[in-house]
């Protein structure tokens, strides 16, 4: 007791003003419990075993969708990749006979020597 009244005394600790009504505690369960909601009615258990099955094929339906447009996007994208190289291509060659200085009349008659 020496320890508590030197610490009461020396830091002035002054009593707690808050106290509770007599038997609050006893009875708080049963008052929290009265206030919950009541329980909602379960999904019968035919849904409830159905349940797993239905997020299954949700599932599956979007990985098929998502491959059905992952693969047309790539047939799009190899068709469009091909028309770009056939127009480099041309492009190439219209530029290689620019810088070569080859008109029409040179192209004719090389392929004409090589026959």
């Amino acid at each position: 007791m020496n320890e508590e009244d030197f610490i009461r005394t020396h830091f002035q600790q002054k009593p707690n003003p808050f106290r509770t009504p007599d038997g609050y505690f006893d009875s708080l369960a049963d008052r929290i419990i009265s206030r919950l909601p009541e329980e909602k009615e379960q999904k019968p258990a035919r849904i409830r075993r159905m349940q797993p099955w239905l997020y299954a094929a949700a599932f599956v339906g979007v990985v098929a969708l998502s491959a059905t447009l992952f693969l047309s996007h790539s047939d799009n994208s190899i068709k469009s990749n091909e028309v770009l190289v056939a127009s480099y291509n041309d492009t190439y060659f219209d530029d290689a006979a620019d810088y070569a200085m080859v008109d029409n009349q040179d192209i004719y008659a090389s392929l004409l020597a090589d026959m």
